[in-house]
């Protein structure tokens, strides 16, 4: 017998924690993309800098594209202004970044988190939209924070070429900078559940990827601070998503507290994270970006999400961030793919 329909709060929940679904739920991690941009009739900069616009602009992953699940917010470097970074605003088209690492020149064992971290840098207007977004869908379409991973953080913090160097050279600093980065997160969304009341948290690393850290200080430096990081926010649901390839240490991700995966295809194919992974975490991806998502028609996003959810995806989602020329009609075959009797 086949199950009723269900809303996307439970879809989304259930398949999370291995259970029945109706269908695949669908997400992206990201939605900066300009056609969504003007089916939502909002404009840069008011997306990025006015919480009643950025959830207005959330609002159409849900309204417009059909997805599962609504997000905070899009971008990596909210977190890093918290700790006095300044960043480029990007364009319509272009993601804001950071203009110069703040902390290059600050010894991470001599620095302790400011008092009343949580409401310096963008982080009130990120959880302004958080919080607009649950009160207006709560138990009907689950919302995520999205955070920055640690690792991600302390580069634009200190400078990726400078955090892999000690991972090497100085272990101790290396340590510390991820620490004051872990507590950071944590500082996030524990208040992001104690004040908005988000359904779970999403947490894309990318400086964490097998391109550019050895597999043995994945285990010995990151999985320690996510197992830290996953316990202290335990009573959510939480994803990592790590660009790149993982295969290296893919085998230690369910040890690290998320209950979700998701990975960059085609750096880690789907079929390579069921065999590696099975039913130990749940699987999220992994539709090409660039060639699929972007470049390609409707029914190769299509035919893409089949195999995707075939060779065995939990969670139907892009590989990584949704490319800014993206069309609607290209997220939303995804959308009727999970909605095929396979």
């Amino acid at each position: 017998m086949a199950l009723r329909e269900m809303t996307p709060y439970r879809r989304f929940m259930s398949a999370m924690t291995g259970g029945r679904v109706d269908r695949i739920p669908v997400m992206t991690f990201s939605n900066y993309c300009k056609e969504l941009m003007a089916s939502t009739n909002v404009t840069w900069p008011a997306c990025q800098t006015d919480s009643k616009v950025m959830a207005q602009f959330q609002e159409g992953r849900y309204k417009i594209w059909g997805l599962d699940v609504l997000y905070s917010h899009n971008d990596l470097v909210s977190e890093a202004t918290m700790l006095g970074a300044e960043i480029d605003l990007g364009t319509d088209i272009r993601h804001p970044s950071v203009k110069k690492h703040v902390m290059e020149n600050i010894d991470p064992l001599k620095y302790d988190l400011p008092k009343e971290v949580i409401s310096k840098g963008r982080n009130p207007i990120v959880e302004g939209s958080a919080k607009i977004l649950v009160e207006k869908y709560e138990k009907e379409v689950p919302v995520l924070r999205a955070v920055t991973g640690p690792m991600t953080i302390a580069g634009h913090l200190w400078g990726v070429d400078k955090i892999l160097i000690w991972s090497k050279q100085e272990e101790k600093k290396f340590e510390a900078c991820l620490d004051i980065c872990t507590d950071l997160c944590i500082e996030i969304i524990r208040n992001s559940i104690d004040s908005s009341g988000v359904d779970g948290f999403s947490m894309p690393d990318p400086t964490a990827s097998g391109d550019l850290l050895d597999p043995k200080d994945f285990q010995y430096f990151l999985e320690p601070r996510y197992k830290r990081l996953t316990k202290e926010t335990k009573e959510v649901p939480s994803i990592l998503h790590i660009c790149g390839d993982t295969r290296g240490y893919m085998d230690r991700i369910p040890h690290s507290g998320f209950d979700a995966f998701s990975f960059e295809a085609p750096g880690t194919s789907v079929k390579e994270a069921f065999v590696g992974l099975g039913d130990r975490i749940t699987l999220v991806g992994s539709v090409e970006t660039i060639p699929v998502i972007m470049q390609g028609s409707m029914e190769q996003v299509y035919a893409q999400s089949l195999r995707d959810i075939v060779d065995g995806v939990d969670i139907l989602a892009p590989a990584c961030g949704t490319p800014p020329f993206t069309p609607n009609a290209n997220i939303r075959a995804m959308v009727k793919a999970s909605k095929s009797k396979i």
